[in-house]
């Protein structure tokens, strides 16, 4: 049986003992738990280009830091311009319910599909946009003639 030269020993009995002791469970995950709002996580992908974001947060020791400012201040993307430049219709939801009888049918579309940039929302297989209310069916945007929508509200 061959030995382990003096100096090899000398640096490999340490790590021996050494090495269990970093893979033990001493660490202990703290979570931050609900992050600041129109913040985003940095550790998690977050960065400035979302315009959702007025913030980037990073979680530490259980507690939400804020690691920087973005300039575009957490823009709401469905108060009618989203990131992209898309100008998107407002279409107030208020006393909206589920439920209404009967389904709708092409071209009939539920509001939330009209939802979308006015230059293209016309260019689906939508016509008229409704939004079920206790009362029924209500025609809150449809597309006219030109190819445009018009909303009704």
């Amino acid at each position: 049986m061959r030995r382990l030269p003096a100096k090899l020993a000398l640096l490999v009995i340490p790590l021996a003992f050494a090495l269990p002791a970093a893979c033990g469970d001493g660490y202990e995950v703290r979570p931050c738990g609900q992050i600041p709002e129109k913040g985003c996580p940095v550790g998690r992908g977050g960065t400035c280009d979302d315009a959702t974001c007025a913030a980037l947060y990073d979680c530490v020791d259980g507690a939400w830091r804020q690691a920087e400012t973005c300039p575009g201040g957490g823009q709401d993307p469905d108060a009618g311009v989203s990131p992209d430049g898309c100008a998107k219709p407002v279409i107030d939801h208020t006393g909206e319910t589920t439920g209404c009888m009967p389904d709708l049918q092409n071209p009939d579309c539920p509001a939330v599909a009209a939802e979308q940039c006015f230059e293209t929302v016309c260019l689906t297989d939508c016509i008229d946009f409704f939004l079920c209310t206790g009362e029924g069916w209500n025609l809150v945007a449809y597309c006219n003639e030109e190819g445009t929508l018009e909303l009704t509200q």
